[in-house]
């Protein structure tokens, strides 16, 4: 009698898992809709997706070796553009398709990720729901290390707009073998001297941490 009983509890678990499931597939746009609401963070739709235009990369270079220069500016401003073609260098192929937003304080690359070498229960409820290659949004803030350099902290993943706990970042870029990252950190290559960052909707301001 306890077995039939125990047999009963896990179809009866089995139904409610699958039931929720379902629900969240039907209303997967109020779910994340609430999920920004109380990480207090932007939806996706709301920002504005660039790729790198064929001059991003040198325009890119000369804003931030000005930057870097003696007698240079105090700050230089990159749009969404000229971030897209750092992280592209960064990543090294890592990501396919890449297209950079910018939020407040935040900055989220888009792209296709290869799900070919993640394994499928660490995907949880989209385990059985996704095909090799889905989109992907990673998103984070910028920091400037004590040498200058700047790195991008991903805190945020999203794959077919699903969202992933923080935790569940490190080990799932590293299962899809994006390089690049350690961990769930993105260093932009070849720049030096940056002091501070700030993130808006139209740009990221970086300042200069060397004298003038």
């Amino acid at each position: 009698m306890g077995c039939l009983k125990s047999i009963a509890y896990q179809i009866g678990c089995l139904i409610v898992g699958l039931a929720l499931l379902v629900l969240a597939v039907i209303y997967r746009e109020q779910v994340v809709a609430l999920y920004h609401k109380l990480r207090g963070t932007q939806p996706h739709s709301d920002i504005v997706y660039l790729a790198a235009r064929p001059d991003s990369r040198r325009e890119a270079d000369e804003l931030l070796d000005r930057l870097q220069r003696r007698g240079g500016p105090a700050y230089v401003d990159l749009e969404a553009h000229h971030v897209a073609a750092l992280v592209e260098q960064a990543l090294g192929g890592g990501l396919d398709s890449i297209q950079v937003g910018l939020g407040e304080s935040e900055v989220r690359v888009r792209g296709l990720l290869d799900l070919r070498s993640v394994p499928r229960d660490i995907l949880g409820p989209l385990r059985n729901m996704v095909d090799d290659r889905e989109p992907v949004v990673i998103g984070g803030g910028f920091d400037a290390d004590s040498t200058g350099r700047l790195r991008v902290n991903v805190t945020t993943l999203s794959i077919a707009d699903f969202p992933f706990p923080r935790a569940m970042i490190p080990r799932l870029l590293r299962e899809a073998r994006v390089r690049g990252l350690e961990g769930a950190r993105l260093e932009l290559p070849g720049i030096r001297g940056v002091g501070d960052v700030r993130i808006d909707a139209n740009r990221v301001r970086l300042y200069r941490s060397v004298p003038r």
